[in-house]
């Protein structure tokens, strides 16, 4: 028998998807309006509001997830999706750090969903690097090179255990999004309601003088314009990068609004510390470490990107002029 509180909390589990079959759930018109606020919390807000701990509640919550899915994919716009999964991976994680206490076995069982194998020890969590590879944040903090590895196992916090987890869950949110079907009068109609919600997004500011932008600094913009999910070491890389190209704080962090995890706030005050702490361009090998680079541009640094292509540039017409 399916553990229906398990089912409310993580509705895109496997168990959810055969009891909300079992029981073959029908979205009523009250129901549609409910799945349309869900996803306008995740849209607007950025977040997911918990489950009622009660029965009917939580029965409920399988229909609102199933109907919230099929208005993003009627809608069927990158940014909209990114966003709803990032708000279901942290309700996911929400519960997944208050279930580690009250309900352990939970948090295994979601992890299993993912085939992630993680082990206890004496001193927390050990999990197998293919598995740690698969599914950390691409963030500083979860470089191999800050990791403790022993015998093709990483080591990790229980708070990071909960992270990964959260990771996954987007990133499988991101990947089985949008459904392709045919969608209800209803249905369209709520998508296109939060279509109208979606911010139209002015990138232009920020491209003055992209023509001396590096390759990898282009594509980082062009992403984000996009609706791509920028990995965090991306994201640090495009504000120091701009800091030092003398781009306005205003308009870096405009371009930001592109990301579905997007924080006005707390985006400024993440380029406003770069700005402050005066942080050194990551390297081109460096770049190419955290998957970020794109060409072989041979300058070192994106900063030289200009000086080093202008300059063999420069260097070839004064060959050609000799000849």
């Amino acid at each position: 028998m399916a553990d229906l509180l398990f089912c409310a909390h993580y509705p895109f589990s496997k168990e959810a998807k055969d009891y909300a079959s079992a029981r073959g759930m029908e979205l009523t018109s009250s129901l549609i309006g409910k799945a349309e606020d869900r996803v306008k919390d995740a849209l607007v807000a950025g977040k997911i509001r918990k489950v009622a701990e009660i029965t009917s509640a939580q029965d409920e919550e399988l229909a609102l997830y199933a109907g919230a899915r099929m208005i993003v994919s009627a809608a069927n716009n990158r940014y909209l999706i990114n966003r709803y999964s990032v708000a279901e991976a942290k309700r996911a994680s929400d519960y997944l750090s208050s279930d580690d206490g009250a309900h352990p076995g939970y948090v295994e069982e979601v992890a299993s969903e993912f085939s992630i194998r993680f082990r206890q020890d004496g001193k927390g969590y050990i999990v197998p690097l293919a598995d740690y590879l698969s599914y950390t944040p691409r963030s500083f903090d979860y470089k191999l090179t800050n990791r403790e590895v022993i015998g093709g196992m990483v080591r990790v916090s229980r708070h990071e255990r909960v992270r990964i987890l959260e990771e996954a869950v987007r990133k499988r949110m991101e990947s089985t999004l949008p459904i392709r079907a045919e969608f209800s009068a209803e249905i369209k109609s709520a998508a296109a309601r939060m279509s109208a919600l979606i911010p139209k997004l002015e990138v232009a500011a920020v491209k003055v003088g992209q023509e001396n932008y590096p390759p990898c600094i282009k594509k980082l913009i062009d992403d984000l314009a996009l609706n791509i999910n920028v990995p965090h070491t991306g994201r640090v890389a495009l504000a120091i990068y701009l800091v030092g190209a003398g781009v306005a704080t205003d308009k870096i962090v405009e371009l930001f609004r592109n990301a579905p995890d997007f924080s006005e706030k707390t985006t400024k005050y993440q380029v406003d510390y770069i700005k402050a702490k005066k942080y050194s361009m990551p390297s081109c090998s460096t770049m190419d470490s955290y998957g970020i680079c794109i060409a072989d541009c041979r300058c070192g640094t994106p900063l030289r990107y200009r000086d080093a292509i202008h300059g063999a540039r420069l260097r070839r017409i004064e060959g050609e002029k000799k000849q």
